[in-house]
This record gives C-alpha cells, sequence and structure tokens, in this order.
C-alpha cells in the first residue's frame, strides 16, 4: 500500500445495529475486516447498542410480513462469532436502544454499518473521517423509509459490496462518492479440492424465514425437479427452524445450525445449489458454493449478475420453471461437462480471496482518514 504518512495505529470504530452481533453473513465481513486491522496494527473497536428497542404491534405486523408470519426476530447475541481468537474489542453500551455521541470513543474513522448507525455517527466529532458501508438495500415497510433514504442520500462515502448496490446509490440517490469492494470468502475454508459429479443428483439450498430470501421458489423448483428427476436428493441448512409456510416435506433434509466446519460438505454433496432470493446486497452463499465446487443457478439478485453464467451454472428469472429448468440442465449434464461446470465456479469464488479484499478495505478507511486531515 502507497506510504500516506498516516501512522498505522489509526483508530477504527465499526457502528453496529442492536441485532448485528449474530453468526451471519454480514457480520462475518466485518468481523473479518475487523480482525484483518486489528492484526496489520490498527485499534479496532466494534460498538453496539445492548438495550431492545420497545416493539409496538403495528409494527411487529409489518416486520413479520417481511421475515415470516410465524418468524420470531432474530436473538440477541453479543458472544464474539468469528472473533473468538481476535483481539478486536467489542463495546456493548448496555439499557439502551440507540447510541448518543458520549458512547463512542474516540476514533480517527467511524464505519456505519446499518442506516441508523450512520445517523450516529453524523454527530460525532467533525475531525474524524465517516464511511457507511452497505451491504444491503435497507429499504423495509416496517422501517422509517424516508430517513434510510435520507442516509443514503447523504454525501458520507460509501463502501458497496455488489455492483447492484452500487448502481442503487448512484443512480436512485446521485451518491458519487461510492467504492465497490466485492465480498471475499475464506476460500481454503471451503475448498476441498477439484470434484467429480455426484452419482446421486443433489440440489441445496440456504434457509432463511424471510419473505425477500424467496426460499419458497427454492422449495417449489425442487418439487418440480423432483416430477422429472425421481431420485433427486435435496438439502437445506439454516439458523432457525422452518417456518409452517415453508412445508420443506419429506424430501429435503433440513440441518439446523450445522457447525461452521460441517457447512463447506454440505455444499460439496450437491450437484446444483439454488440461489432464489429477491434482494440481497451481495448473497455469500454464491460464492461458498462456487468455492465448493457446486454450480449455481440464481435469480437476478445481489452479486449474482457479476458472478453467475453460463460457464459456472445460470443466471435465471425468477420463477419455478426457470430455476427447475435449469437446475435439471446441468444435473443432466455429462461427467466431463460437469466437472467443467464445477471448476469454472471455483475459479470464481477463488478470485474472490480476504487478502485482497481486505488490503483494498485498509486501503480506503486510510485514504479517507488523509483526504480528512487534509480538509
Amino acid at each position: 500500500m502507497e506510504d500516506t504518512g498516516i501512522p498505522k495505529k489509526l483508530r477504527v470504530v465499526f457502528a453496529l445495529a442492536d441485532r448485528s452481533i449474530q453468526a451471519n453473513g454480514g457480520f462475518r465481513i466485518i468481523a473479518g475486516y475487523s480482525d484483518y486491522l486489528q492484526r496489520n496494527g490498527y485499534d479496532v473497536t466494534l460498538i453496539a447498542p445492548g438495550g431492545k428497542k420497545r416493539i409496538f404491534k403495528p409494527l411487529l405486523n409489518k416486520i413479520k410480513s417481511v421475515f415470516g408470519k410465524s418468524s420470531a426476530l432474530p436473538p440477541l447475541n453479543y458472544e464474539r462469532p468469528f472473533l473468538e481468537a481476535s483481539d478486536v474489542t467489542i463495546k456493548i453500551v448496555p439499557d439502551v436502544g440507540q447510541l448518543a455521541r458520549e458512547d463512542f470513543p474516540d476514533a480517527d474513522i467511524y464505519i456505519g454499518t446499518w442506516w441508523e448507525t450512520v445517523e450516529w455517527i453524523e454527530n460525532l466529532p467533525e475531525e474524524a473521517a465517516k464511511c457507511h458501508f452497505v451491504q444491503g438495500y435497507e429499504v423495509f415497510p416496517y422501517l422509517p423509509v424516508e430517513r434510510v433514504h435520507d442516509v443514503y442520500s447523504s454525501p458520507i462515502k460509501k463502501l458497496v459490496v455488489s455492483k447492484w448496490l452500487q448502481n442503487k446509490m448512484q443512480e436512485r440517490y446521485q451518491a458519487t462518492d461510492t467504492v465497490l469492494i466485492e465480498n471475499p470468502i475464506a476460500f481454503d475454508q471451503f475448498y476441498g479440492g477439484l470434484r467429480e459429479k455426484p452419482t446421486t443428483p443433489r440440489v441445496g439450498f440456504l434457509y432463511s424465514p424471510s419473505t425477500f430470501k424467496n426460499c419458497a421458489l427454492a422449495i417449489a423448483a425442487i418439487k418440480r425437479l423432483r416430477s422429472e428427476i425421481p431420485n433427486l436428493e435435496a438439502v437445506s441448512f439454516g439458523s432457525v427452524p422452518p417456518a409452517p409456510e415453508h412445508v420443506l416435506g419429506d424430501g429435503i433434509e433440513y440441518i439446523l445450525k450445522p457447525p461452521q466446519s460441517e457447512i463447506p460438505e454440505i455444499y460439496r454433496s450437491c450437484s446444483v445449489w439454488l440461489f432464489t432470493s429477491e434482494n440481497e446486497g451481495f448473497g455469500l452463499p454464491l460464492l461458498e458454493a462456487m468455492a465448493c465446487g457446486a454450480p449455481v443457478v440464481a435469480t437476478r439478485a445481489g452479486a449474482a449478475p457479476e458472478l453467475v453464467n453460463a460457464s459456472n451454472g445460470a443466471l435465471v428469472e425468477s420463477d419455478v420453471e426457470s430455476v427447475a429448468d435449469a437446475a435439471a440442465k446441468i444435473i443432466n449434464l455429462s461427467t466431463d461437462d460437469w466437472r467443467v461446470m464445477s471448476n469454472k465456479a471455483v475459479e470464481v469464488a477463488r478470485d474472490h480471496d480476504w487478502s485482497s479484499a481486505a488490503a483494498k478495505f485498509e486501503a480506503i478507511i486510510v485514504e479517507a482518514v488523509a483526504a480528512k486531515q487534509k480538509s
């Protein structure tokens, strides 16, 4: 990295919402960048409020309409997922639902990770640099949408994880200061060598009760596939039990909260992986499945348009026929053609390694601090 004259011991604070410290894809990325910076001489703190906000019934109904009628909100979890062996500081401010200026430690740069956290950091000292790390499009009916729009329209530098998000910020909100930094994966964790086509066809998908994840489409596509491929096996995993409206049926093996060490084997057992989201910031399962050599059938959400093509899977419209037909075509490939497609999927994942992405993230925040100090 170019020498900017900025000392390495920068103080970096990530502001998290009250439900952000969980073992999910978004926090995995934040944790990875935090640990990388800490190990490379930065002083990194993750800060979050520790109190629950009162949720009134009308608002709760709106939340259920998005996350599934029977789903509860994710439980608060203030352990250290993905940071168990890290020296990163996690500061939980008890008994509050939002953070005030006095809650934050002094820092050279503050990074908001959710629309509301950007509102918090905007009120912090003017001399500090500020960025918005955008991992998803957070316009949901249960939120104060106008405030979300105002955050996206603010001139704060935005670090976005997909071209789709960058286009959204630039075209709808005229955000000119945006930087694209695609999410990486721990390739070594998922890659287990080049694969052969499974002898028994098997399809998989990641389960979530959230309606915008559109698992109902994956379930319906598997049902259609099974009518054409009677010996088809199916597998899914997730962090919560399936909601009553998502009847998986006897033909889909469901694995609840598998250990992280076992997730690659789930991907690797599949002939094809389904990604059926309607709305995603990025979609880490795309890369995870590819790293495990599973071709992916994906709808046009998140980073799928940049990652998935006919050489490594299929990019399809969001309907049962398109998803099922594309999956059947991959399953019915010859052994040699399937192997070629699997290897192409691995190549895409290999290009999204942690070291390159983390170095880019580091360069961006150093540049932001330098620019602030010159202003």
